[in-house]
């Protein structure tokens, strides 16, 4: 493959990579700067989210409002598990890029 071909393709595994680093940045915003309150990681990797939970007052007399409020921190705790998921994946995929291409330079250099 001609070293111009290999630059195109060089070219494209950075175009990709770079806009997985920009989705895996707006992920981490969203859990660092969108959130009501700071994330920390458990020893198993997890997310914490320290933030003031909803409370049962927040929905006023209701006869379920401290169901209702378990409901509400559920759902809220689901959503920083599943976006720091996605967070860590987009992460290994522009690491998987760069691996892939670091790979390829060294085989074309091997066999040049």
């Amino acid at each position: 493959m001609a070293d111009a071909d290999l630059e195109t393709h060089y070219s494209a595994l950075d175009n990709c990579r770079t806009a997985i680093k920009r989705a895996a940045g707006q992920y981490e915003d969203t859990l660092t700067e969108r959130n009501p309150g700071e994330i920390t990681y458990g020893d198993d990797g997890a997310p914490v989210n320290n933030r003031t939970p909803v409370a049962a007052a927040t929905f006023g007399d209701l006869t379920d409002s401290g169901a209702l409020a378990t409901a509400a921190n559920d759902v809220w705790d689901a959503v920083i598990t599943e976006t720091d998921q996605a967070r860590r994946k987009l992460r290994a995929v522009e690491h998987a890029l760069s691996t892939v291409e670091e790979n390829i330079r060294a085989a074309h250099g091997a066999g040049s």
